[in-house]
């Protein structure tokens, strides 16, 4: 398992969210203090279910899964080994690789990566088909501008959330002001919305 990976657990993950935007990237071998980009992606996700809250009774019956959807081969085995035998509120965090766009509904979180089949356009219209609270975060340009709502850019050499407030607006979810003082906020079409 990746250094950082093995470390996650919720106990700390503000702690760990924390770490990750103060962490140096680097290609290659990772030492002590620098990690491999997709591991700080992970991170990220994985945490971000921790710094967001769903609205009561959203879609989650006792003992379901809390599912995170995940676009994406290199991230998915990442982000799997993360959540192994982790719950959230009680419910078990899994990771569904390249789900249908028709289960869609069921995901709580859905990373579109690069490797992502569904292109820029098509993204457009599924985002503005979902419904419900359904957190949407992806690492490619102008995934904002397309309606997403979590953003992960390079800022510095580092890893850097920006949310788009219109987006998260737009549901029922509630983002924790930790999260929001720690990323860059956009509005739709607002800035320089990534």
């Amino acid at each position: 398992m990746p250094p950082l990976l093995a470390r996650l657990r919720p106990r700390v993950a503000g702690a760990l969210l924390l770490l990750a935007l103060a962490l140096p990237l680097q290609a290659g071998d990772a030492s002590p203090t620098a990690f491999a980009e997709n591991e700080v992606k992970a991170a990220f996700v994985y945490n971000f279910a921790h710094f967001v809250r769903w609205p009561e009774g959203h879609n989650l019956r006792p003992g379901e899964p809390f599912r995170y959807c995940v676009l994406d081969d290199t991230l998915a085995p990442l982000l799997a080994k993360a959540v192994s035998g982790e719950t959230l509120d009680g419910h078990p965090l899994v990771v569904q690789r390249q789900p249908e766009s028709r289960n869609f509904q069921e995901c709580h979180l859905i990373y579109f990566g690069d490797q992502s089949a569904i292109g820029p356009a098509s993204q457009t219209e599924l985002l503005r088909r979902l419904s419900g609270p359904i957190l949407t975060v992806s690492d490619q340009p102008g995934f904002a501008a397309r309606g997403g709502m979590i953003t992960l850019t390079h800022k510095r050499g580092r890893i850097h959330p920006v949310i788009n407030t219109d987006a998260i607006e737009r549901t029922e979810l509630r983002v924790s002001a930790k999260l929001l003082n720690l990323a860059t906020l956009t509005r739709d079409g607002k800035g320089s919305a990534p």
